[in-house]
């Protein structure tokens, strides 16, 4: 079970549910190529070895998995496994990278809720532990 954090624009009167149901069903956007690198570069200060799909837009930590994507115009940071430890904050430090470079807000589609503080995170990870520790999970 993997670990995702999707990026939202709300608009006036609208939910962060409803921001997240709209982005999804979205027309595909062209990706903005200097916001992409100008992530994709300081991505690469916070998790150190990595893959890069230039064509995809995405930006892999060969150590971990944790991923950072901008496909057809939506961004996300996802992971293979729960986050721990430094793993947990070079997650934090790639949310914060894409929030200030987009203007978007980090967002917890499990929980349904926005990612603005570290304790934020936290509560999310410990949502995400939780539900993996299930059967089933």
């Amino acid at each position: 079970m993997s670990y995702g954090i999707s990026f939202l624009r709300r608009e006036p009167g609208q939910t962060w549910h409803d921001a997240f149901e709209a982005m999804e069903e979205k027309a595909p956007e062209t990706v903005d190529y200097a916001i992409w690198s100008a992530v994709a570069v300081a991505a690469r200060d916070v998790l150190g070895v990595v893959s890069e799909d230039l064509l995809n837009c995405e930006v892999t930590q060969l150590s971990t998995g944790l991923m950072v994507t901008c496909h057809m115009g939506q961004w996300s940071v996802t992971l293979p496994g729960p986050p721990s430890g430094e793993t947990a904050a070079s997650l934090r430090g790639v949310c914060e990278i894409v929030q200030e470079a987009t203007g978007l807000t980090a967002y917890d589609p499990r929980l349904g809720v926005t990612l603005s503080e570290p304790a934020d995170f936290a509560r999310s990870i410990a949502a995400f532990d939780v539900v993996g520790a299930q059967p089933g999970g």
